[in-house]
């Protein structure tokens, strides 16, 4: 068990595998057997910054751990806003409201602008949480299907879904689970769009902080205000600073009339909803100390997904192009013989390797002949997952 460590050291020594097992769920090592190597859920496997964990222990010690403001720690909505404006969005803390978790976030957006009979319009593929909260709303889901190899928006798709039952428009960028980048072409066709049908935009940014080439980040909100006054953004930490168990997000609005609603549909007036304080704590601890970690470890991510996309697409059948952002690799695997349920079954059962298909229920159907490898782990461990894989099908 590793009791001193290099915070900025990313490699197999960095790592406690023993903790892992006994506290990574979510299709992660602590639900596997031992020798298996899961590369599932979109989480990291490296402890937190020492920044994070320190800021927790000092709120603690003060012995005061009371209910917050209805929106959240004023701390934490200023650190967001300061955060969001250094991206060229015009963010007031009074339009920032904490959420425990990104994907509650996302939840109160589809509740707060959709109703039963509306129907809301998403991208094939997509993570599943984006419909299943539309779903969930009482909305139908239209999925609007990208372009083939490349993940771009294929230009005037948007207006053949589009109908008067249509309220909203949902976006994940980066993309997941392509790993692409919006262009900013792309954002702007979309709110264009929108703003053409009076649509609201819920635009999922929890991938924001993970850029790895030279393809920029470009906030929606950040275009021009009208574009801002029609977007609800959610985003969270889980990605970028390892803290998915805190459950802690938030939503930001600029949007006067539609940031109320959302309060309303939330219900955080009556305290049933809202974050944690030492969540927020945390949160703005990496928002405000752990700028330095996350660049080493977006460093880190580069070099894994470089090797990842080389020797994945060294084995016959196999082409992986490497992410723009995110930490997930998405093969196309059409050509090995296997469908996407196949497979990952048999290099769980055979290669003891734990990946995730591409199928409807995680992504839609534009995501079959994928599956989906999330890398954010040390560089051994992850060379090791590939041999295994190469290995079975050296020998299949």
């Amino acid at each position: 068990m590793n009791t001193r460590r290099d915070p900025f050291n990313f490699s197999e020594a960095s790592i406690d595998k023993e903790q892992l097992r006994k506290t990574a769920f979510n299709l992660r090592w602590a639900t596997v057997d031992t020798d298996v190597i899961p590369l599932t859920a979109g989480e990291m496997d490296f402890p937190v910054a020492p920044e994070i964990t320190e800021a927790i222990t000092r709120h603690v010690s003060h012995g005061y751990l009371g209910y917050l403001p209805d929106l959240g720690l004023p701390s934490f909505r200023e650190a967001v806003s300061e955060n969001l404006r250094k991206n060229g969005v015009q963010a007031h803390p009074d339009r920032i409201m904490a959420t425990d978790g990104a994907a509650s976030a996302l939840r109160i957006a589809c509740n707060s602008v959709l109703s039963p009979g509306d129907e809301a319009i998403t991208f094939d593929p997509i993570d599943f949480l984006l419909p299943h909260c539309s779903k969930m709303a009482g909305a139908k889901v239209i999925r609007c299907p990208l372009e083939k190899g490349t993940g771009r928006l294929i230009p005037d798709s948007l207006e053949q879904l589009v109908s008067e039952k249509t309220k909203a428009l949902l976006i994940c960028n980066p993309h997941n689970p392509t790993g692409r980048v919006l262009r900013k072409s792309e954002l702007l066709e979309i709110a264009e769009f929108a703003e053409r049908h009076h649509l609201v935009i819920i635009n999922d940014e929890v991938w924001s902080d993970i850029i790895l080439g030279s393809t920029p980040m470009v906030h929606l909100s950040s275009l021009s205000d009208e574009i801002s006054q029609r977007t609800i953004t959610i985003s969270g930490f889980s990605k970028s600073y390892g803290i998915s168990g805190l459950r802690i997000g938030y939503i930001h609005c600029q949007n006067k009339e539609l940031f109320h609603q959302i309060i309303e549909r939330s219900d955080v007036k009556s305290t049933t909803a809202g974050a944690s304080v030492l969540s927020q704590v945390a949160a703005e601890a990496a928002l405000l100390n752990c700028s330095e970690w996350l660049t080493s470890f977006r460093a880190h991510l580069v070099k894994i997904v470089e090797e990842g996309s080389q020797r994945l697409s060294g084995i016959p059948g196999f082409s992986c192009p490497i992410p723009e952002g995110t930490f997930l690799l998405f093969p196309d695997i059409s050509k090995t013989g296997y469908d996407e349920e196949t497979l990952s079954k048999e290099l769980f059962s055979n290669a003891r390797v734990s990946v995730v298909p591409g199928a409807e229920r995680w992504f839609g159907p534009g995501a079959r002949d994928h599956i989906r490898l999330s890398v954010a782990t040390s560089m051994e461990t992850f060379n090791e997952a590939l041999s295994r894989i190469e290995i079975f099908f050296k020998h299949r």
